[in-house]
């Protein structure tokens, strides 16, 4: 995993929310927000040398190094991701594709700072 790899996610999690809204956009949306957090924590954890394993520690660490300004939508963030790739529910879906939409900039904000390391 390369910041390269983290950046073409976001990247495409942005692509697909720029589309028209409909249920297979709304559906890749939820599919690139997951690989988007996977990456984010995984790749901050490389680049900024964090020893933590676990991905709500990893974000915890991330905002002790002033990675990240809000902890707490990072850590619902996973939450989110967790609930979207073990549950299916129209309701769930509509709330993750939102919260997704949402937290983009909290993504791109990672990415131009791990881009200036």
């Amino acid at each position: 995993m390369t910041k390269s790899e983290f950046e073409k996610t976001v990247f495409r999690l942005e692509e697909a929310l720029a589309q028209e809204k409909n249920d297979f956009i709304r559906d890749s949306v939820i599919q690139r927000f997951e690989f988007s957090i996977e990456l984010a924590w995984k790749t901050m954890k490389k680049v900024s040398g964090i020893s933590a394993t676990a991905p709500k520690d990893v974000i915890r660490e991330m905002a002790k190094a002033s990675y990240i300004d809000s902890p707490e939508m990072w850590l619902e963030a996973i939450d989110m991701r967790n609930l979207s790739s073990h549950t299916y529910k129209e309701e769930l879906a509509e709330k993750v594709y939102d919260f997704a939409r949402n937290f983009l900039p909290e993504l791109k904000a990672v990415l131009n700072k791990i881009s200036k390391k």
